[in-house]
């Protein structure tokens, strides 16, 4: 469900996102914002399998990365913009084939930096990695 007050906002950063060339090219889209963050999935292609067959950990990188991002979209002012300034990814366990899921959500929103956080699913919801970012916040 999308946050109150902000539907119409939403839905056409939503729209952007799925439309941008580089989320479309890794088949990532933003399913919705939550009172939480964000969700979103990446369906996986051959195109994003290491040589060893399962999904590259640099993939599985951007969706989480995409996930913090947007999770800080909700909380961020149109004044501001927002971006990464480190990400940690503990990856669980291997991905091979199927949609991906990724919640990501706020942990600390301060004046000029937040701390957010993502998990990432399998197809059959087992958790397979946690990333931990850090975003910085600027005025236009």
């Amino acid at each position: 469900m999308p946050l109150q007050g902000h539907a119409i906002e939403f839905e056409n950063l939503k729209d952007a996102v799925n439309n941008s060339p580089y989320y479309r090219h890794l088949n990532i889209r933003l399913v919705e914002f939550t009172e939480e963050g964000c969700i979103m999935t990446m369906e996986m292609e051959e195109s994003h399998l290491s040589v060893y067959g399962r999904t590259h950990g640099g993939a599985i990188a951007s969706l989480a990365d995409c996930a913090c991002s947007l999770a800080l979209a909700t909380a961020i002012k149109e004044s501001e913009f927002i971006a990464t300034q480190s990400l940690n990814v503990h990856y669980i366990s291997p991905v091979e084939n199927g949609i991906l899921k990724a919640k990501g959500w706020i942990v600390h929103r301060g004046r000029h930096t937040a701390i957010l956080e993502a998990d990432l699913f399998d197809p059959s919801g087992n958790r397979v990695a946690h990333a931990h970012s850090v975003h910085v916040i600027r005025e236009i």
